[in-house]
């Protein structure tokens, strides 16, 4: 019956209750955009590192990480890494030699870090090769063939065609340098990388700096990357004597971002909400004050007040579900729309690539995000009805019957 009661006064005056329905329809789509947006963002950020530069896992020597000391291989690193490519879950990995040094041209020099690599491997492992933007990725058999970033060949004023020096110490301390030709430019969704990173073949730079057939750093991908928390110590165990490292050591700051970005959607949901509690409580407060003299009457007749407090929080709590549903039916429905299509942001690109994001964002919101956000839609209304129903309780019902 109370039910019942509360779901009429809901629509006593319809005009005041779509408005307060749309508020909060409203701002909740912008809450849920906002969400989907800025997860959209750190996802594509976490998945453009990992499908560039860091792999779910790397394994290297103990100290190379801090030092990048080209003596700091990986003891029988080849036989290592036929063991990582056995273990339950590891989809696919390879080996690398990882070498600090400068690339110069004719025009200027700047500092690198030289990426040896097996590029049939490497292709199963990252997506450089689908960011080439002129030339190839090793489709020949000529030795000392080198794939730079395009901003890199803009620094050193260098086509494809042209010829570069590598230049870096080699493992009995030593100079080393050798020329390699330009076959290949890229672009990834990062700048800095970009500038920074070169890529020649495995047998190439080895031979250059003395490595023979020794490997600075495993790269492996998991079938699940769900699963890197639960491998991180069966891999370690394997491998006691090495460094294992997942992305979210490799890259804290993306993990922490992560992290971050939760805690702030929820805190930027629930100011909006707590926005919305404002107007909430002065519509309910403007019910119960054009009912004084109903509240009176009831009262009088025996009506509990915990039964006239809990009318209120009904009808509070009905405004706040039909404004909630209507606004996660949008918020979902934009979102849905706009993870297919994408945003763009190309006039922002520049600066995007600066954090190594591309400027084509698509949100998402998982489903297990809207439970809760159901709950501080509930919490909302709970809160919004305190004072209303206190009110009416508190009501004389000698005067409230004498109240026109």
């Amino acid at each position: 019956m109370l039910w019942m009661i509360a779901w009429r006064n809901v629509w006593r005056n319809k005009k005041r209750s779509a408005i307060i329905i749309v508020a909060i329809a409203f701002g909740l789509w912008a809450g849920l955009l906002s969400m989907g947006f800025s997860l959209g963002w750190m996802d594509q950020m976490v998945n453009s590192a990992i499908a560039t530069r860091l792999s779910h896992f790397q394994l290297h020597r103990e100290g190379f990480l801090e030092h990048k000391e080209i003596g700091l291989t990986i003891p029988g690193g080849n036989k290592v890494l036929e063991q990582v490519r056995r273990i339950p879950g590891v989809k696919t990995a390879t080996g690398r030699v990882v070498i600090a040094g400068m690339a110069s041209s004719a025009a200027t020099g700047s500092g690198v870090i030289i990426y040896g690599i097996t590029p049939s491997e490497e292709e199963t492992i990252t997506d450089l090769h689908t960011q080439i933007t002129e030339g190839g990725y090793f489709e020949s058999n000529r030795t000392n063939q080198v794939v730079i970033g395009e901003k890199l060949a803009e620094r050193l004023e260098v086509q494809v065609g042209k010829k570069i020096i590598l230049t870096a110490q080699t493992t009995d301390g030593k100079i080393g340098a050798g020329a390699f030709r330009v076959v290949g430019i890229y672009k990834t969704v990062s700048s800095l990388y970009d500038q920074s990173t070169v890529f020649v073949q495995r047998n190439d730079v080895s031979q250059i700096f003395g490595l023979d057939d020794q490997i600075h750093e495993i790269a492996l991908l998991l079938n699940d990357v769900t699963k890197v928390d639960e491998l991180t110590p069966v891999i370690q165990s394997e491998f006691p004597d090495l460094k294992v490292s997942s992305w979210k050591d490799l890259a804290p700051e993306l993990a922490m971002s992560i992290e971050m970005t939760d805690q702030m959607l929820y805190i930027f949901l629930i100011i909006i909400l707590l926005a919305l509690v404002f107007g909430i409580t002065n519509t309910m407060l403007m019910g119960v004050l054009e009912r004084v003299r109903e509240f009176g009457v009831v009262m009088a007749l025996g009506m509990k007040g915990i039964r006239i407090f809990s009318m209120i929080v009904l009808e509070t709590i009905f405004l706040a579900i039909l404004g909630g549903a209507l606004g996660i039916f949008l918020g979902a429905s934009t979102i849905e729309i706009l993870s297919r299509t994408g945003i763009d942001l190309s006039l922002f690109e520049a600066g995007l690539a600066q954090f190594g994001s591309g400027s084509i964002i698509y949100p998402f919101l998982p489903l297990s995000e809207y439970p809760t956000v159901v709950a501080l839609i509930l919490a909302t209304a709970l809160v919004s009805a305190t004072y209303p129903g206190i009110k009416a309780v508190k009501l004389n019902p000698i005067e409230a019957i004498r109240t026109y």
